[in-house]
């Protein structure tokens, strides 16, 4: 799933620009904060998936995956911030 790992890395890097050199470094270094990138990856298509459906537990699926969302960022923020 490198791919994966990559495109959530492109994803964390438009939220965070002022963090470009510090995401791509741990990225780099890290396989475990590069699995992160992947769950990040993964929750925001989830959520964009939900989003748009029209089925009737679609609203609640996607507040679930923002959920998801927001905390892997917080997850991903503790981890850079042990670098």
């Amino acid at each position: 799933m490198e791919q994966a790992q990559k495109r959530g890395l492109t994803r964390l890097l438009l939220r965070w620009p002022e963090r470009r050199a510090e995401l791509r470094k741990k990225f780099a270094r890290d396989p475990g904060f590069a699995e992160l990138c992947e769950a990040y990856e993964v929750a925001c298509e989830a959520e964009a998936y939900w989003t748009k459906s029209t089925l009737p537990v679609g609203p609640a699926r996607a507040r679930e995956y923002d959920a998801l969302v927001s905390a892997t960022e917080q997850d991903i923020l503790i981890r850079l911030s042990l670098s």
